[in-house]
């Protein structure tokens, strides 16, 4: 059973920083510009790539909801995001869950969790940004209702994170729940 809570400051700080959030994958979306236009072809990845995404907790002070998923006691899934009131919309700042719990729910049972607290902010949409090399993260946001919605090829430092890397952004609109 996967049960989602609200993060307990400061009890929570060393399990979620504890948290594996890498990925491994053997393919990426290359982004290919037209005059006003782009579009992402699949290229192959050899060697596969390798990730790990730095997580800064001195930032959460400024998430207006941040999420722990836990199974057996422990946390296998953490979500953090903040309402922009100006566009009515929830940006998901980070979602991530553990390798070993990946394709077991635990990242629909954290949307879900921000459906709601989106809903009770009046949001009209959750909105978020990947990288182009992010390609399990982008099929999973995929299904999960989530659309492409721009991109943005000078947001990374390139030596930081290299030439290579995109951000990309996408959105899905809130349920509307009628038993209101």
């Amino acid at each position: 059973m996967i049960a989602v809570r609200s993060a307990r400051w400061p009890g929570d700080l060393a399990a979620v920083a504890a948290m594996d959030r890498s990925f491994v994958t053997d393919r990426r979306y290359c982004v290919v510009r037209g005059d006003l236009s782009f579009h992402l072809a699949l290229e192959t990845v050899d060697p596969p790539l390798h990730k790990r995404y730095d997580l800064d907790l001195s930032e959460r002070q400024s998430w207006d909801c941040a999420l722990v998923a836990e199974q057996g006691g422990g946390p296998i899934g953490f979500a953090a995001a903040r309402y922009a009131e100006w566009n009515r919309r929830v940006i998901i700042d980070h979602l991530y869950v553990a390798p070993y719990a990946r394709g077991a729910g635990v990242g629909r049972v954290l949307l879900s969790a921000l459906d709601s607290f989106a809903h009770s902010r009046g949001a009209r949409c959750l909105w978020l940004e990947t990288q182009n090399v992010n390609y399990p993260a982008i099929q999973f946001y995929r299904r999960a209702g989530f659309t492409l919605c721009g991109f943005d090829d000078s947001l990374y430092d390139p030596p930081l994170l290299g030439p290579e890397e995109t951000a990309l952004f996408f959105s899905r609109a809130v349920p509307w729940r009628g038993d209101e």
